[in-house]
């Protein structure tokens, strides 16, 4: 029988998130220029999507790009989560650092993520993050799709207070208010309950004193012969 890969590595407690605001530093000098990376190309991004120059120009940047891609390409690959953290496991032991390395919501070495910075105080997950233009929707305010990446990935990580964890049963997302695109917002998920296998979690997102956005989510533990 096939085994659910939520089983194949644990959380024991959320003490690898951190208790304050300040991203954790990278697992080694590796990921630091991985991360260093990723900013730059979150940098490249922004800076495209608002640039008003020549296609010649644009075309000829894309060839760079693809060129210095293509020799990335050709180098020895770790494709995916599971192929990553048996590297981190090998090297390091602590595989829930991966999620602050390549998650698309919080990963600082993932050039996709706006990142998003999160940590655990009194028995609340805490997030905070400021999304540029790259994460637009409605004019100069974030796209609904991210706010519900950002609520999956804060509730996803809350849940394991409960000491287990589980992939996302459902999440039911309220806008209340266009959330503005740059500048901070602060997010904040708890634990309602927990019902067997269900874990019953709560989360918010706001814009200053400005609550824009709330949600709720079943996360579901997986049956041990899963």
């Amino acid at each position: 029988m096939h085994k659910s890969p939520f089983h194949t590595y644990k959380y024991d407690s959320l003490e690898w998130i951190g208790t304050s605001p300040e991203a954790l530093p990278p697992l080694n000098e590796n990921w630091q220029a991985r991360r260093e990376l990723a900013a730059a190309l979150r940098r490249l991004n922004s800076a495209a999507l608002g640039a008003d120059v020549a296609s010649a120009r644009f075309r000829a940047l894309a060839a760079l790009v693809n060129n210095e891609a293509a020799r990335l390409e050709a180098d020895k690959r770790l494709v995916g989560h599971q192929a990553q953290a048996e590297r981190i496991d090998a090297e390091q032991g602590r595989y829930p650092d991966l999620a602050f390395e390549i998650s698309p919501a919080l990963g600082l070495s993932n050039a996709v993520a706006p990142p998003m910075h999160m940590w655990e105080a009194g028995g609340r997950i805490h997030g905070r993050v400021t999304a540029d233009w790259s994460y637009e929707g409605p004019f100069g305010h974030l796209h609904g799709g991210v706010i519900a990446l950002l609520f999956d990935q804060l509730l996803g990580i809350g849940q394991r207070i409960s000491g287990t964890g589980g992939p996302t049963g459902t999440l039911t997302i309220r806008y209340h208010h266009p959330t503005p695109l740059n500048q901070p917002l602060r997010l904040e998920a708890d634990m309602v309950r927990v019902e067997g296998r269900k874990k019953f979690m709560v989360g918010a997102l706001w814009a200053g004193e400005v609550r824009t956005a709330t949600c709720e989510g079943i996360f579901i533990t997986p049956r041990p012969e899963a």
